[in-house]
């Protein structure tokens, strides 16, 4: 930059030195100066931007590069065309009258060409990818050595060096200038080539350093040396070539030399750096050792004690006469005193006399017989009782002596817990023996109230409307307060709000506590309530009942009594429920069964009268065959009969389930052809077969005699034949009775609907049904009555069956009492 700028000076102020340098030497014309500043400026904007990130220094030497090249560019155009475009923008008189007529202030050629290379460099050598950066240092090598090659020209005036004949050359500024940017260029990739071996660290960086500069300069200052001998006439160029020659081997064997004592001298200097670094690092080894031997060993002794203080559970070491030497923050935390007070002090100082009668007694065989012992210790601590796993074993001592190190585990919550449950274990099964909710409630009360230790404990209802509590008798435990069966609600004072969340009410002492001390003069000192738990109950979201116990005297509500009453709530409450809504659901089904006893009973005698009267006009139309009315009064008795048979039927169905129900299904066996009956029965519904289009198909044997009531056997073959025809109509009927190893087997086929797989258990339950009943009518009682009549017999009905196949129901009935099971 320096070069350009001092060539555009000499061109400003028309001083030749400053663009020449030589007497009959090109010039530098304003154009190239432009154009090496630029590049100049393109090198010192890529020089801020070491790391290659890409910022606003990189796009300006690009911006720069870019712009010389443009120059570059429009000089070759020059060329190209004849015009001149920019050589005499600048300085326009002197460059035309120091110019060739047809160059004016053009860029010699050798000059647009390196220039070109040099731009192109500075391109890729700003850019961040390594593919374009590899290019870099290739580029700006061949131009230095171009460069360098113009040097040697102007230096021997060898014109086809630097320039081509009859065309303006490369001046010897210029080239300076070309060399140095090149130079510049190669830098620009410290990472790479010849850069990267320069820097290298080691011996071979600074020697290689070294070299180029003796190596280069070496050379250049013995071509000058003999260059002024020529020009002042001392000898020949042949003389001058043989001492260049012998001058050259002369200074390469001093380089050689030169760079063997370098090398030397480097490799002398790098075994005293490392006997200094081994020597120094010895010494600090030496001393880390000291001082990690010192941190270690503190930090042995700091993990050491995080280790006991973290440990889960209280640790301590003591001496023969049980003075603590050694504890924990968790045996602080039982002592409830800081370590310094602990350390030192006898344990018998800190424990009460009958619990440390026990650990003494521990301690010694373990200092007796020199064995570990593992042992349950109950110890009184300031906050309560509480109960250790200890393990303890014997220590020798700095001097000798005797010590014992213990390692205790509180497992008071275990072993509360594991009491709690087994005492629940063993109360569940006795509430779910109990079907009665007073005494289930009753139970409860006693066992809970006897684990406690309390006065009373019972269940009582609460009355939203009168906003009162109510006590249910025969469901306390203890002596309840005498002659109080109901009492306001206000009476539990401001643990109300409580109650309705689902807390379980501890209360100490109802004449402190501040949620019950002002009922404690109007209720609770009358009737000896001084502590009270109370847990409540439940029913769809409001609170209906509670769950209490109660003290005489205050008493302080330990967590572990607290739990173990919300438990026994929450086991009780549901079990009550489940009781008492099992009493109302069999109160609720005898009285259904009993109307519906009643009911049929009533509904027979009517039933039984009219039947009667249908049969006594049935005979008078007999005795009138001639009347116009016969037809018709017969067409409407054949309808009342039907209806009739069907209430009767309904009633019969109806009283027959009441007696199941309540197991008094009367059977009075007989002996009964099994074939007679279905024939009788299929007679009968003829009719009704005919008129819904499904004829009856009997396959049977000539007889199949047994030992049944006749009467059940029918309602049988009565109710499986009107199913078929009710669920089956259009379609034929198949009856089949087969004897088969002491048994009849009956079984009835239609066509019908079908019966699901899910339905074909349930359709034989009281009034159960497999279909809607705006479909078909009845009550759900025919299977069921079926079933249990075939059972009642020691036989079993069975059904095979598909939807839209019809359905089989199959009866198995034994032929006698020796084929039957006990009763």
């Amino acid at each position: 930059m320096l070069v350009a700028a001092s060539a555009l000076a000499g061109w400003a102020l028309d001083v030749e030195i400053l663009r020449v340098w030589k007497p009959c030497c090109p010039a530098m014309m304003p154009v190239t100066a432009v154009m090496l500043l630029l590049q100049g400026f393109a090198v010192l904007a890529a020089s801020m931007d070491p790391r290659h990130e890409g910022g606003r220094w990189a796009y300006a030497s690009l911006a720069l590069a870019a712009a010389s090249l443009g120059l570059l560019l429009v000089v070759i155009g020059e060329y190209a065309t004849g015009f001149v475009l920019v050589g005499d923008l600048l300085f326009r008189d002197e460059v035309r009258r120091l110019s060739p007529a047809p160059l004016v202030g053009r860029t010699s050629p050798h000059t647009t060409v390196l220039a070109s290379l040099t731009a192109i460099a500075l391109l890729t050598g700003s850019r961040r990818s390594p593919r374009a950066r590899a290019w870099t240092q290739p580029l700006a090598a061949t131009v230095a050595l171009l460069a360098l090659l113009a040097l040697v020209g102007h230096l021997y005036g060898v014109h086809v060096l630097f320039g081509i004949t009859r065309i303006i050359g490369m001046g010897l500024p210029t080239a300076v200038a070309v060399l140095l940017v090149a130079l510049a260029a190669i830098s620009l990739t410290p990472e790479r080539g010849i850069m990267a071996a320069l820097l290298r660290d080691g011996s071979s960086g600074p020697l290689l350093r070294r070299l180029v500069v003796v190596a280069t300069l070496l050379p250049l200052g013995l071509a000058v040396v003999l260059r002024i001998g020529i020009d002042a006439g001392l000898y020949s160029i042949a003389f001058s070539f043989s001492i260049f020659v012998l001058l050259t081997i002369v200074a390469f064997h001093l380089i050689a030399f030169r760079a063997a004592g370098v090398v030397a001298r480097i490799e002398e200097e790098r075994v005293e750096r490392a006997a200094l670094s081994a020597a120094q690092a010895h010494m600090t080894a030496e001393r880390d050792r000291a001082r990690a031997l010192a941190e270690a060993l503190r930090q042995n002794q700091a993990q050491l004690q995080a280790i006991v203080d973290h440990a889960p559970a209280a640790i301590y070491i003591k001496d023969a006469e049980g003075r603590l030497l050694l504890v924990n923050r968790h045996a602080e935390a039982a002592y409830s005193k800081p370590r310094e007070a602990l350390i030192g002090t006898p344990e018998r100082e800190l424990l009460p006399r009958e619990t440390i009668a026990a650990i003494h007694a521990h301690d010694a065989i373990v200092l007796e017989r020199g064995v570990p012992l593992e042992v349950e210790e109950d110890i009184v601590l300031p906050d309560g009782h509480h109960t250790y796993l200890s393990v303890k074993f014997p220590l020798p001592g700095p001097d000798g002596s005797p010590l014992l190190a213990g390692i205790s585990t509180d497992i008071t919550e275990k072993k509360r817990f594991e009491e709690r449950r087994e005492f629940l274990l063993a109360l569940q099964p006795e509430l779910l023996r109990n079907d009665d909710p007073k005494a289930l409630a009753e139970l409860a009360a006693s066992r809970i109230g006897e684990r406690l230790g309390v006065e009373c404990a019972g269940l009582v209802l609460v009355d939203h409307a009168a906003r009162q509590v109510v006590r249910l008798p025969g469901c306390d435990h203890g002596q309840p307060p005498p002659g109080i069966w109901h009492f306001p609600l206000d009476v539990w004072g401001r643990t109300l709000d409580e109650v309705r969340e689902g807390h379980v009410i501890a209360v100490d002492d109802t004449r402190t506590d501040p949620r019950m001390c002002a009922e404690y003069d109007g209720f609770h000192s009358k009737h000896g309530v001084a502590a009270v738990l109370m847990a409540p109950l439940f029913r769809s979201g409001s609170w209906v009942a509670s769950l209490y116990a109660h003290t005489a005297t205050p008493h302080r509500w330990s967590q572990d009594e607290i739990t173990l009453f919300r438990e026994v709530a929450g086991i009780t409450w549901p079990l009550y429920e489940n009781a008492r809504l099992v009493v109302l659901l069999r109160d609720a089904v005898r009285a259904r069964d009993d109307f519906l006893s009643i009911a049929s009973h009533e509904l027979k005698t009517p039933l039984t009268s009219l039947h009667l009267r249908i049969e006594s006009l049935e005979r008078a139309t007999a005795r009138q065959p001639d009347s116009p009315y016969v037809s018709t009064v017969k067409s409407v008795l054949a309808v009342a009969k039907r209806q009739l048979k069907r209430l009767t039927d309904l009633t019969t169905d109806l009283l027959d389930a009441t007696r199941i129900q309540a197991g008094k299904l009367s059977i009075e066996r007989e002996e009964v052809d099994l074939v007679e009956v279905v024939c009788d029965v299929c007679q009968r519904f003829g009719s009704d077969a005919a008129r819904v289009r499904s004829p009856l198909m009997l396959d049977a044997p000539r007889s199949a005699v047994g030992l049944w009531d006749r009467l059940r056997v029918e309602q049988v073959v009565d109710n499986l034949l009107s199913n078929a025809l009710k669920y089956g109509p259009g379609e034929p009927i198949h009856i089949e009775v087969r004897v088969r190893e002491g048994a009849a087997l009956l079984t009835v086929k239609d066509q019908g609907i079908g019966i699901r797989a899910e339905d074909q258990e349930r359709i034989f339950g009281r009034f159960e049904r497999a279909v809607s009943v705006r479909s078909y009518g009845g009550l759900g009682l025919g299977l069921h009555i079926v079933r249990a009549i075939v059972e009642a017999f020691g036989g079993t009905i069975t059904v095979r069956s598909a939807p839209g196949e019809g359905a089989a129901f199959t009866v198995t009935l034994p032929l006698g009492p020796a084929n039957m099971p006990a009763a």
